[in-house]
């Protein structure tokens, strides 16, 4: 038995929990302002989260804190199987929103727990054969990267990677790196769309058309762009896209997405067998066979994806781009401090990476948090030493001018012994 969307709603909205409402009544209360600087509208939206009020949580690139809806609708799904109610998926309904809110088909939809296992079902799924080379960058979470490693050595294939220009100067520069070093033995190309180290946006499309004349499967990292930018992944032309809704579309922890095109539906091996593995009638849908699961954090998800809808995806990436340039034209006024993420626009979103001269970067990460209680991200993957900050409708611009003053000081300064 599974619950449509109009019966997760009712129990939603009808729950006995901290924060009893539904989508519809929080989309009616969210109708009306919300420029990218209409405070008073985006202070309405920060009540919408548990964040304590005296936490600065600049680290969304990590994990994005779930607004109360979704934390009521995973405990009230946790509530519902306690009580032996039939637990249930609404698969259409969660497809469906999926492709409403992200662009492509929904049957082409996915749902493993985390961009890794998507990426692992993709790296294990596709014929690699010695001889063949798989490329990826020197920017790739160990997730993306990983999966490839182990597969290529597993079965005598090679690894490429790619040496990405830090800070980028345009798309066009982005994927000539990339495709230098892609050969006729290329049979693989991974990529992030949004590099986790510097927040900038790789030219996907371009990647994807280049691979589609050389007869190379394009695989995309997307762990970050959903819920940061308005976009269609089916428009992007990749062969596989992998992402966590747990970051930028708040969903719960435990929540991934697979996006397959068309064309893999039926060709990709599973890396999980189960009941209807080897029905090619079921399309994409046969990977989301994977036995009994927590089903809750579907539920979470399907609450993550109709909040962001009706918040409105290009009011919810005006308002991080609005936020994001704040912090940075201020990083860009401070003394000693280099910005790794790429100047153009069009080459970044809501992430913000810098290093102070002669501030170790782990050291100033532990003096946020102990003097005004700041979450943020060091980026010690391959030596870089970055601090990366990331914003969000949850933060405010008295947030980021206290983070600011704090990070100026500390140039000017020194970290207080």
């Amino acid at each position: 038995m599974t619950m449509d969307r109009r019966g997760f709603l009712s129990v939603v909205g009808g729950a006995s929990l901290a924060w009893p409402r539904s989508i519809e009544a929080l989309a009616r209360e969210l109708q009306e302002g919300g420029a990218q600087d209409d405070e008073a509208f985006w202070s309405l939206v920060r009540q919408q989260f548990l964040v304590p009020a005296d936490r600065i949580y600049l680290n969304n690139g990590t994990l994005g804190p779930s607004p109360r809806i979704v934390v009521d609708a995973v405990a009230e799904h946790v509530r519902r199987v306690a009580q032996t109610y039939p637990p249930g998926v609404a698969w259409m309904d969660l497809k469906a929103a999926a492709a409403h809110l992200l662009g492509g088909d929904p049957a082409g939809f996915v749902f493993p727990r985390n961009t890794t296992e998507a990426m692992n079902f993709v790296a294990n799924g596709i014929e690699i054969s010695p001889g063949d080379d798989v490329v990826s960058t020197d920017h790739e979470h160990i997730g993306g990267l990983e999966p490839w490693r182990l597969i290529t050595s597993r079965r005598g294939a090679s690894l490429t990677i790619a040496s990405l220009p830090v800070p980028a100067r345009s798309s066009d520069e982005l994927a000539d790196a990339v495709w230098a070093t892609v050969t006729p033995a290329t049979r693989v190309l991974c990529v992030s769309h949004m590099t986790f180290t510097t927040g900038t946006v790789l030219p996907v499309r371009e990647l994807a058309d280049r691979c589609r004349e050389r007869g190379v499967i394009f695989v995309v990292d997307g762990a970050h762009p959903p819920g940061m930018l308005s976009m269609d992944v089916g428009a992007l032309g990749a062969d596989f896209y992998a992402t966590s809704p747990h970051k930028w579309l708040l969903a719960a922890q435990g929540t991934g997405l697979l996006y397959l095109d068309e064309s893999w539906w039926e060709r990709l091996w599973p890396t999980l067998a189960s009941g209807g593995w080897d029905d090619l009638s079921l399309g994409a849908h046969r990977f989301n066979h994977l036995g009994t699961m927590d089903e809750s954090r579907l539920a979470g998800l399907l609450a993550s994806l109709d909040f962001v809808q009706a918040l409105d995806p290009h009011r919810i990436e005006a308002r991080i781009r609005h936020l994001r340039g704040l912090l940075e034209a201020g990083l860009r006024e401070i003394p000693g401090i280099a910005i790794a993420t790429p100047v153009a626009e069009v080459l970044k979103g809501g992430m913000v990476s810098f290093a102070i001269d002669g501030v170790e970067s782990a050291a100033l990460q532990r003096h946020l948090s102990r003097v005004a209680n700041v979450r943020t991200r060091v980026i010690g993957e391959y030596g870089y030493g970055w601090m990366r900050l990331s914003t969000h409708v949850y933060n405010a611009p008295s947030e980021i001018e206290h983070v600011l003053t704090l990070l100026d000081d500390v140039a000017r300064n020194g970290i207080p012994a």
